[in-house]
Order: C-alpha cells, then sequence, then structure tokens
C-alpha cells in the first residue's frame, strides 16, 4: 500500500483546493447571490491594497472599500486605490471594536508589518525560520533596533457606516464579501461589526495559530462569533506551514450566511 508520504500530490493539498476566487464564488452562490461575484467589498487590514487590487481585477464591476492604520502603508494603498477611480475608498483608519486611538506595533524596517497586538519576538516560528533569507525579517531583529509604536485612529464597523460617509450608501443594499486580516485582531475587528455582519453574506478571514503575535485565541471564539451571526464554515481557502515542522501557522478561512 502507498503511503501518504509517497504520493505524489498529497490529498487535500492540491492547487485545487485552495483557490480563493473559486471558494469565495461558490460561497456567495451558496448564500444566495445568483452571480457568484460581489457588488461591495470591504477590506480591513488592507496594508498597501494587494486584496484591494485582486478583488477589483477579479470583479471589476464590484466597489470596495478599504481601512489600514499605517500611514506608510496606506500611502502605497492610496497610490494603488487611484487607478481604480470611484471603485476604491480608502480610508487610514484601524478597525476594533470601538472607536479610540490605539498604539499599533510596527517594524522600522519594514514599513508593512503592523499589528496592535505585540510582536513575540521568541516565537518558536520567529526561532525556526532565523537564517533562512538573506535579509533577516523583522522577527529575527531585536525589539530595541526594530519596534516602534504609533497612535492611531480606530472605529468600529458599525459606528464607521452609521455615519454621513459616501460608503454608507454604497453599503445600503448589502455587502457582498468582508475580508479581515489584522494579525491576531480579528476577534475585535468582529466584535464590533454585528451590524455590518447581518448586512454581510461571506466573510474572508486570516486566523494565527502560532505566537507570533502573542498567545493566540482559540479557534472556537471566532466560529461560535460567526455562527451567532448566522454563518456557517464554507472553505479553509488557504493553509500556511512552518517549513521545518509542517505546523499550520495560520489559515483563510471563509465563512458564508446560508440563503432563506
Amino acid at each position: 500500500m502507498t503511503s501518504f508520504s509517497d504520493l505524489p500530490t498529497p490529498r487535500g493539498l492540491d492547487p485545487l483546493y485552495f483557490n480563493r476566487r473559486r471558494s469565495l464564488e461558490s460561497a456567495l452562490k451558496w448564500s444566495g447571490n445568483a452571480r457568484g461575484t460581489p457588488r461591495i467589498c470591504i477590506d480591513v487590514g488592507a496594508n498597501v491594497g494587494q486584496t484591494m487590487e485582486t478583488f477589483l481585477e477579479w470583479w471589476p464591476e464590484s466597489s470596495c472599500i478599504s481601512f489600514e492604520p499605517h500611514p506608510e502603508a496606506f500611502q502605497v494603498l492610496e497610490e494603488r486605490a487611484a487607478k481604480f477611480g470611484s471603485q476604491a475608498v480608502v480610508r487610514n483608519l484601524g478597525v476594533s471594536d470601538s472607536s479610540a486611538v490605539l498604539s499599533l506595533n510596527v517594524s522600522k524596517s519594514q514599513s508593512t508589518q503592523s499589528s496592535f497586538r505585540a510582536f513575540n519576538r521568541s516565537a518558536e516560528t520567529a526561532s525556526a525560520h532565523r537564517g533562512l533569507r538573506n535579509e533577516p525579517s523583522p522577527l529575527e531583529l531585536s525589539a530595541v533596533v526594530d519596534e516602534a509604536q504609533i497612535e492611531v485612529p480606530v472605529v468600529s464597523l458599525d459606528q464607521h457606516f452609521a455615519s454621513s460617509r459616501p460608503e454608507c450608501d454604497m453599503i445600503s443594499s448589502g455587502i457582498d464579501v468582508l475580508k479581515s486580516d489584522t494579525q491576531g485582531w480579528e476577534l475585535n475587528v468582529l466584535a464590533g461589526a454585528e451590524r455590518t455582519l447581518s448586512k454581510t453574506l461571506v466573510v474572508l478571514v486570516e486566523w494565527q495559530f502560532d505566537d507570533v503575535y502573542g498567545k493566540p485565541a482559540p479557534l472556537w471564539r471566532l466560529d461560535a462569533l460567526m455562527s451567532d451571526q448566522g454563518f456557517r464554515l464554507w472553505d479553509v481557502a488557504h493553509i500556511y506551514k512552518d517549513i521545518s515542522s509542517l505546523r499550520t501557522l495560520w489559515v483563510d478561512l471563509i465563512y458564508a450566511r446560508p440563503s432563506s
């Protein structure tokens, strides 16, 4: 009998199964969007606009509202958004469970790396990857050399979309896809989005299992929150593993609201 490790393509890890676009479109159809293509997307933790750009290229008739608190990353995001005109709305804001001013932990050596949770430079995964690159990653540097904090404004999605901003009109008929990638801050983002989630069909969320941003919350807390909001887990859209131990470090999860 052929062992699992001898199979030419490990079952369940074939690239066929990790196709975010196909997974999102199938989830949208299951949730009642007959076309399977979104009209409105929200991108929380937009960084320099990678997801925004991907969404608007995948679905040229859609619009995307993006949130990014880091000033330097936001500058790049704003430049990339300009080519999409009114389809891309960008806000230099963090997202949490309420409006406040919070300390954002940033890397001096890599302007696009930031988190509201403190970096854990003694994390197992950081140690395991030391020396694998020609240039050290930010987590390989000392906190004194690389780490800084900046104060940034944050809002809850519910508070933001209850304001008089133009995007309130954009979401009046609903949200198709809400993506959150906030380096361990996902529960805070979703806790302040009860009304927003009630208007949303599909949620794409990155979930951390390692301790690079401190001790991760158990996955059941996310699943319970999403279940309480009427969502069901649709797909594990991507798995990122430690290349030495094969431990799963983070995953992209897709939650979908069953159509009525």
